[in-house]
């Protein structure tokens, strides 16, 4: 049941769409917003000429008001009209123009850049004009008009993007002209804005809040000031000396040569004498 309902609705608010378009055709239709309230349902209608859609003394909006409310079954509905302020940033609106052009005689390439170029010096972001059916012989085609960024899909390409279009009658056939605007208000996600900061600010330092005399006597008592005694000055580091070179050693002096001992023949004459003498000292005593 839910479902059947939530599709009833939106098939009413497409037949409502159509209805409100033809009427306000030659008014510049711009676009429709549809919301229910617990005191009716709001109609807002974004017009390039509001003055042709309210008419004389509203005559126009009553009627229109009327027949939706008979026709369409919609509760109590309440129609505003507001009017368009940049008529070149409304898709809608660009497409109405370009298929009036075509319609007029216009070659599709003279229509597709000229409102292409109309568009950016208005500061769109991104503009897609797509023109299809025979618009250069029997065989249908396409062509495509493209400035700035695009986007197809995602959150940018669903609320970003804004969408138009309308159609041309000409003798060989009907020509579909659909445009799709980035608006400039719209932020895209990988946009990032650095702020200025003044660096004047920053280096001035703040000013220094100086209690009164007798108000920090009663805050704090007196504390001794100790002055502390100034640190010598250090010297700075001398380079380490340089250790003294190793003297070369001194030639030794050749040592003073030995005293040879005594020849063999030399020891056996002492021995001789020695013996004599003892043999002379026995026979003086053998005499006496």
């Amino acid at each position: 049941m839910k479902e059947r309902k939530f599709i009833s609705e939106s098939v009413k608010k497409l037949l409502v769409s159509e209805y409100i378009k033809k009427e306000t055709e030659s008014a510049g239709f711009g676009g429709m917003e549809m919301k229910r309230t617990p005191f009716g349902t709001n109609i807002t209608l974004f017009v390039n000429k509001p003055g042709l859609v309210i008419g004389r003394r509203g005559g126009k909006i009553q009627e229109i008001t009327a027949t939706l409310e008979k026709k369409f079954g919609v509760e109590t509905p309440q129609v505003e009209v507001k009017e368009v302020t940049d008529p070149d940033l409304n898709p809608q609106i660009v497409a109405k123009k370009i298929a009036i052009s075509l319609e007029k005689g216009w070659s599709y390439r003279k229509a597709g850049n000229t409102t292409l170029r109309r568009t950016v010096d208005s500061n769109a972001k991104g503009v897609l004009i797509k023109i299809a059916g025979k618009i250069s012989g029997e065989r249908a085609r396409s062509q495509k008009f493209i400035s700035g960024s695009i986007k197809y899909s995602g959150e940018p390409g669903r609320i970003g993007m804004k969408y138009g279009f309308s159609a041309a009658k000409l003798k060989l056939g009907i020509i579909g002209v659909s445009v799709r605007i980035l608006d400039s208000d719209y932020k895209l996600p990988d946009q990032i804005d650095i702020n200025k900061v003044d660096i004047e600010k920053l280096t001035v330092a703040p000013a220094k809040v100086v209690a009164p005399p007798e108000a920090a006597k009663e805050l704090a008592p007196e504390i001794p000031v100790v002055e502390k005694k100034k640190r010598a000055p250090r010297t700075p580091k001398t380079e380490a000396a340089e250790k003294p070179k190793k003297k070369p050693a001194e030639k030794k002096t050749p040592a003073k040569p030995r005293k040879k001992p005594a020849k063999k023949e030399e020891k056996k004459d002492i021995k001789e004498d020695v013996e004599d003498a003892g043999t002379e000292s026995k026979e003086v005593k053998r005499d006496e």
